[in-house]
């Protein structure tokens, strides 16, 4: 179980760039964090406050572990990459060797009691060499490149809108500030009811040992109620602490508004 991990997370404050209205799409990142056999998985959804709201993309992501090996993958060259493996359905879940990003869910849902990885998921320029698009000589990608993102390739997809987060296993939430008039308030992805699954990473390990990952990132939401184009900043990281799982801190934001 998570609460064995010994984690703690902790949320860095960015600065606002632009006044947000509290029905802003993007709350935060939430995570699904849970120990299968000998490595711990860790589920990344872009939390929202709307069932209508839709993911777009991340971008300038910064996203490491410190971790011996860094991230694992899976060997074969459709599973070495941060690219989902949507041809051979692989990129699961439910997956505990292999580690990727998604913009979305396949269907926008479970298809046969599974959530896979939208086909539609499409990798920026910042994924450098061979670290979304693989060769059979190439490493498996256990890093992430600085500032890489990745988009859905069809924003009216299916694959992209938000689902319900009730009953999210390992649950962890960011907190958010109010930055200069911004009224969400200090509860922040406590009240993302949904979100938009972007990114499954896996790293070696269990409950027994401390585990570390950084995660920091930019999303853009397109806003279902009010049809503007939200984009922010939210920083999430686990870092070593003696004893139990501790929600130590809290996530900022750095946003803008602008209307697609």
């Amino acid at each position: 179980m998570f609460l064995q991990m010994k984690i703690a997370l902790i949320g860095v404050v960015g600065a606002a760039s632009m006044v947000v209205a509290a029905d802003a799409g993007f709350l935060g990142f939430v995570a699904s964090v849970r120990t299968v056999g000998a490595n711990t998985v860790i589920d990344m959804y872009a939390g929202v406050d709307n069932a209508s709201d839709k993911f777009l993309n991340v971008y300038n992501a910064n996203i490491s572990t410190t971790l011996a090996g860094g991230f694992i993958q899976k060997a074969g060259l459709a599973t070495k990459t941060w690219k989902p493996d949507t041809a051979g359905f692989t990129s699961t879940r439910n997956t505990s060797d292999d580690s990727f990003f998604t913009a979305g869910t396949f269907s926008g849902g479970a298809y046969g009691g599974e959530f896979y990885a939208s086909s539609n998921t499409n990798g920026d320029p910042n994924f450098t060499g061979t670290s979304w698009n693989a060769t059979p000589a190439s490493p498996a990608a256990t890093t992430v490149p600085a500032n890489a993102g990745w988009y859905t390739g069809d924003p009216t997809s299916v694959d992209n809108r938000a689902e319900s987060l009730a009953g999210l296993v390992g649950r962890i939430n960011t907190g958010a500030t109010a930055a200069s008039g911004n009224t969400l308030g200090s509860a922040g992805t406590a009240n993302a009811n949904f979100g938009i699954w972007c990114g499954h990473i896996v790293v070696a390990g269990t409950g027994t040992m401390a585990t570390n990952v950084l995660w920091s990132a930019s999303v853009s939401i397109k806003d279902g109620v009010t049809g503007v184009t939200d984009q922010r900043i939210s920083t999430f990281a686990a870092v070593p602490a003696p004893g139990a799982l501790a929600l130590l801190g809290i996530a900022g934001f750095a946003s803008r508004r602008r209307r697609a």
